[in-house]
């Protein structure tokens, strides 16, 4: 990884924790605060005997890690992946939440519509995709992609969805569905569903979600973990990205446990 794209992402990373940090900083959210969000009454979540006993500097660090863990699914990984790819000579053309046309007309739609419901009864494995005919009418919908770029040699054109490895049915169905639009339009095109971590480890046979196997091919269609990064960047892209969060990680611990706890 070049130092300059090594740089872009420690950066990034280190404005990513520094926001956080002064969410939660003592002198930012009082503590009375910190408490009455945590026991809310009006979500049914009222506790005083929990609020009397919990200190308030580990009600703090707890909410600060369920925002970390939220915002770093959001943007994060989307933002270093771009980097990554840009940084690799084998892609060009490499955009972020792009919009792209795709047909829309009566028959792709039945087409799209036949292919997820045969997938829900199990009449049909999710791969290989079906064979999709010409549109019968110019209708066209436009589809935003997370990441999309295309090989230098070959042409084809990569469309990838970046999300949270353990993604709802909704979510993963209505996925699906953007990727068979997009397949049946642009014709040297291939679509990963992609996933910054594996949380059952780091054996892709062991990713286990029931909605992903639901509606994917884990071989052909799904990139987890290090797969993902190193198709992006090359080979020990993977191992290279954990040990720019290590390292910021450590930079930034004391002033993290500091702030939050002691408010200094």
């Amino acid at each position: 990884m070049r130092k300059q794209v090594r740089k872009s992402i420690e950066t990034y990373l280190d404005g990513f924790l520094q926001g956080l940090i002064n969410k939660y900083d003592p002198k930012v959210i009082k503590d009375e605060i910190l408490k009455n969000a945590a026991f809310d009454e009006k979500k049914g979540e009222y506790k005083p005997f929990h609020a009397a006993l919990i200190p308030t500097e580990l009600l703090r660090i707890q909410s600060f890690f369920r925002s970390f863990s939220t915002s770093l699914g959001q943007g994060v990984f989307e933002y270093i992946a771009k980097i990554v790819a840009e940084s690799n000579n084998r892609w060009i053309e490499v955009k972020s939440n792009h919009k792209f046309s795709a047909y829309a007309s009566p028959n792709i739609q039945s087409m799209v519509d036949t292919f997820i419901e045969e997938i829900l009864n199990k009449k049909v494995d999710p791969y290989p995709y079906p064979s999709f005919s010409k549109p019968s009418t110019k209708d066209t919908k436009d589809i935003v992609v997370d990441l999309s770029f295309k090989d230098k040699e070959t042409g084809v054109i990569y469309f990838i969805e970046i999300k949270s490895p353990k993604p709802n049915k909704d979510q993963t169905r209505q996925t699906k569905e953007k990727f068979l639009f997009l397949l049946a339009t642009h014709k040297n095109s291939k679509v990963y569903y992609a996933f910054p971590y594996n949380p059952y480890g780091e054996r892709k046979e062991n990713y286990k979600w029931s909605f992903t196997k639901m509606f994917f091919n884990l071989d052909k269609e799904v990139l987890i973990g290090k797969e993902f990064w190193d198709f992006l960047g090359g080979e020990g892209t993977y191992e290279e990205i954990l040990e720019i969060f290590r390292e910021i990680g450590k930079r930034k611990g004391k002033e993290i446990t500091r702030r939050l706890i002691k408010g200094m």
